[in-house]
């Protein structure tokens, strides 16, 4: 019997993966099932008959590592089940659903903190590597300075501010996502 597949389409930001985990409940509620995340879209399988609540984690350090299997079981031991990882570095979990509970990957504010906090590092990170980018082309461009080039050169400023607000709004929300774990 084949599976009865469906694709869904959306774009979740780095610092909203709780919405991304809410809307995977909320698609799993309708029978709907993760199979494989994407960028832009996700395949789900249809199973009206079963509910999970889902959860992910960010782990990028666990990409290459030994421990990958011991941290699988880690949540395993939990009542988790390990369904998919996305680029290696995001991990999709789900346990049965039972209605009352709202199981949480992270259950304590310090490791929530830690989490946070290696979102908006890596976006920190993404952030200052553009700005060295934007600022080489730039250079290059203006040295061959004509009038001429304005065709080129406002449109990449325009995409590289859109980028520098994606980030920066980014990055100060995982701090301030920070900050209300801390108080």
């Amino acid at each position: 019997m084949s599976e009865n597949l469906k694709k869904k389409h959306r774009l979740t930001w780095a610092w909203n993966y709780e919405k991304e985990e809410q809307w995977i409940n909320e698609l799993s509620e309708q029978g709907l099932h993760l199979k494989k995340p994407g960028l832009f879209t996700s395949l789900f399988s249809y199973d009206p008959s079963v509910r999970y609540t889902y959860g992910m984690d960010y782990q990028p350090e666990l990409r290459t590592s030994s421990k990958l299997q011991d941290y699988f079981d880690l949540y395993q031991d939990a009542g988790w089940e390990h369904i998919t990882s996305y680029k290696g570095v995001w991990h999709y979990f789900r346990r049965e659903w039972n209605p009352g509970e709202r199981p949480r990957l992270y259950t304590d504010r310090e490791s929530l903190v830690v989490q946070y906090k290696k979102l908006q590092r890596v976006i920190g990170l993404l952030l200052l590597l553009n700005l060295v980018i934007f600022s080489v082309n730039m250079a290059n461009l203006f040295s061959r300075f004509s009038s001429s080039l304005w065709g080129i050169i406002l449109p990449v400023m325009a995409i590289y501010i859109i980028l520098f607000g994606l980030l920066g709004y980014g990055y100060v929300k995982m701090g301030n996502k920070i900050k209300k774990q801390a108080n």
